[in-house]
């Protein structure tokens, strides 16, 4: 899981509380649970309602949140304020595009920020990224702590999914990982919710299976894409071209197909380049940010290619990228694409310099 946020986590368990927190980034689940964890360790059953104020950051002035933060707790030591969706934290904000009225409202937060009152907790939830160079950002990752929470991917994706297994009385067996890795996404909410219906249909087993992964999982379109990218990579013509027409056929577009396809061919390319050069299987998954399993996928389907068959892949992808986009229809040309790319036709229509 993230470094930031498991040290988060593990400092709020220890009392450790900062003043001010602004936490950001793309991923809202672990954001929501770091909120859930701070409520929990300061709020308690009988006097939370009286020491916690949820805001909405759109509506409100920072004159109505400097109040609640200056505001004393009720019979306890520690309050907390949460904003959620601070305008102030936009990111590209520009300051000539500020009114004087919002000079004076960030003002005030500066001057809280300056010195916060040590008995609240101020947390100011963005969904998304900050403009780090905002002197109310700087301010505030003075003040306290700035929190990042991006998407969790590779090694951290495939370990937060053991740890939800484990807390849910399961193992996961490595098949069905991999599997689950390819076919649900990388969206934590709707994984979690994956994981909590095969560790019930589990029931009493310890172990989550590849079979009950294949049983249950609910695929989604990212993960159809990895499917035929994967088809493509084992160089699989009649099922690659199957898993593209549905695709299409479910309205995917067409530059997202090309752009995995692209993106996939890259790592292949990378995957040869690294393992021609020494590394082994590990280091190539930490230089690529993925599972060993992923890199060791990666490394089989690069044996399938010559160096010089990637190359040519990478130029076939561009050519059906500009077809595309000067009027081609994108269906024939990602299948002409699939056809290239997996042996079944050597020429390409026109030539083009990369």
């Amino acid at each position: 899981m993230g470094t930031q946020y498991q040290r988060m986590i593990d400092d709020i368990g220890r009392g450790a509380i900062a003043p001010v927190y602004l936490i950001c980034g793309e991923e809202e689940y672990l954001q929501e649970r770091l909120i859930g964890r701070l409520k929990e360790v300061l709020l308690g059953p009988e006097t939370g309602a009286f020491n916690y104020d949820e805001l909405d950051g759109e509506k409100v002035s920072w004159g109505q949140v400097v109040a609640s933060a200056n505001t004393l707790p009720v019979f306890a030591s520690k309050r907390l304020v949460l904003v959620k969706t601070p305008a102030l934290f936009a990111p590209k904000k520009k300051e000539s595009e500020e009114t004087t009225a919002n000079n004076r409202q960030e003002e005030a937060l500066l001057k809280y920020l300056a010195d916060p009152l040590a008995s609240t907790c101020l947390v100011l939830w963005v969904k998304g990224p900050v403009n780090k160079g905002n002197k109310v950002v700087k301010a505030t990752e003075k003040a306290g702590v700035l929190v990042e929470i991006n998407a969790l991917k590779g090694t951290e994706l495939s370990n937060w999914l053991k740890e939800e297994a484990r807390a849910l009385g399961k193992v996961v067996e490595p098949a069905a990982l991999e599997y689950i890795i390819f076919n649900g996404g990388s969206e934590l909410r709707l994984l979690k919710s994956e994981l909590e219906k095969m560790a019930l249909y589990a029931g009493d087993g310890e172990r989550i299976t590849l079979d009950i992964a294949r049983q249950l999982l609910t695929r989604t379109g990212e993960a159809s894409v990895f499917v035929l990218v994967d088809g493509i990579g084992q160089k699989k013509g009649e099922p690659a071209l199957l898993e593209l027409r549905r695709l299409l056929a479910e309205g995917e577009p067409p530059v997202k197909i090309l752009f995995m396809i692209a993106r996939h061919f890259r790592q292949l390319l990378l995957a040869k380049e690294m393992s021609h050069k020494g590394l082994n299987e590990k280091q190539i998954a930490s230089e690529l940010s993925a599972p060993p399993f992923v890199a060791g996928k990666l490394l089989r389907q690069a044996g399938n290619f010559s160096f010089d068959e990637l190359e040519n892949a990478m130029r076939h992808i561009l050519e059906c990228d500009v077809l595309i986009k000067t009027g081609s229809p994108p269906r024939q040309e990602l299948e002409a694409l699939v056809l290239q790319l997996v042996g079944r036709i050597g020429k390409t229509r026109f030539s083009i310099n990369v």
